[in-house]
């Protein structure tokens, strides 16, 4: 099974997923990924754990389970990861800060999103957080721009009805949220067009 995985994982090319920042990390498969600055080096064991220039990320509860996708901030002092959690049908936006020799899990964007999501489709409380994607940095790295979508299972609202964010990096404060029109007229080229059907 493991050469099997290993043959796979080698004919696998390194490929792009929605756009060219962002990267894409196969179920079982080591992956690796420079800063921009070149000076780390983010990797992905096939068993899913994560270390950074050497430095294990200790994750708290859940850990990430690839299929996933990632991508570096163009500053090299931060990265997210959209966490497939196994299946990758559905994306739980994770935003990780490096400091030193210290690299730390920052749960505020997610939160964020996931709160205005909520608040504006006055969905059940029992539905489902949204999916959130990270699809991209603005400003040099100081803006995020996330997808918060439905779940395909209890969803919070209907996945047709998407909304793009872009928030600020440094605290998670939503600085624009899109409707599913004024996202494809901004965003249209990062996103996949079958998001946006015909």
């Amino acid at each position: 099974m493991f050469m099997e995985n290993q043959n796979r994982c080698s004919r696998r090319p390194r490929i792009c997923t929605w756009n060219e920042s962002v990267r894409y990390v196969d179920a079982d498969c080591a992956a690796e990924f420079p800063s921009p600055n070149k000076h780390l080096l983010l990797k992905f064991a096939s068993d899913g754990t994560m270390s950074v220039g050497g430095m294990t990320i200790h994750l708290g509860s859940p850990r990430i389970e690839p299929p996933a996708m990632i991508s570096w901030s163009p500053r090299s002092d931060a990265f997210f990861v959209n966490d497939g959690e196994g299946s990758g049908m559905s994306s739980t936006f994770r935003l990780f800060r490096i400091k030193g020799n210290e690299v730390s899990e920052d749960k505020a964007v997610r939160e964020a999103a996931v709160s205005l999501y909520r608040r504006r489709t006055r969905c059940s409380p029992s539905a489902l957080d949204p999916d959130v994607w990270g699809f991209g940095w603005g400003n040099g790295g100081s803006r995020l721009y996330l997808l918060v979508q439905a779940t395909v299972h209890e969803p919070c609202g209907r996945a047709d009805k998407f909304i793009s964010l872009v928030v600020r990096a440094s605290d998670g404060k939503v600085l624009e949220t899109l409707s599913n029109t004024q996202t494809k007229v901004r965003f249209g080229s990062r996103l996949p067009s079958s998001l946006f059907g015909k």
